[in-house]
């Protein structure tokens, strides 16, 4: 079983003050380099995305044969993504899943389903304030 604490964050609506968020600390692996980011667990994510720097460190770039594709969030905008390969480990478990890569610097990281959700019980316990991944 893998095991992250909720994060205290403050909540951009001033009445909520502090707010309890699911977000687990990850290795994302590409080509021999990696990187270790904070992404918010998103059940409600299709797929997992990064912002556009984040990618860049990776080495990601546009190649020929990608295509542009959109997302469509929550608040009905949408965002420009192309779909890359990464190994994304957690907690030592290494997983190659597929990513949307944002073309924009302004989304927050998210670990989406695919590739993830399917390979795990997830069980969010806010009142003891942690999440499970069991297997």
């Amino acid at each position: 079983m893998i095991r992250y604490r909720f994060k205290e964050e403050e909540s951009s609506i001033e009445e909520a003050g502090k707010v309890l968020r699911p977000v687990a600390e990850v290795i994302l692996e590409k080509d021999g380099f990696s990187v270790r980011i904070p992404m918010y667990i998103d059940s409600g994510a299709d797929i997992s995305m990064i912002p556009l720097r984040f990618g860049k460190a990776l080495g990601f770039k546009q190649e020929k044969e990608d295509t542009i594709q959109e997302v469509r969030g929550v608040s009905g905008s949408e965002v420009p993504y192309l779909l890359k390969e990464v190994t994304l480990i957690l907690n030592g478990k290494k997983l190659k899943i597929n990513i949307a890569w944002a073309l924009v610097e302004e989304i927050p990281m998210l670990m989406g389903r695919k590739d993830i959700f399917n390979k795990f019980r997830i069980i969010f316990d806010e009142r003891k304030g942690w999440i499970d991944f069991e297997e």
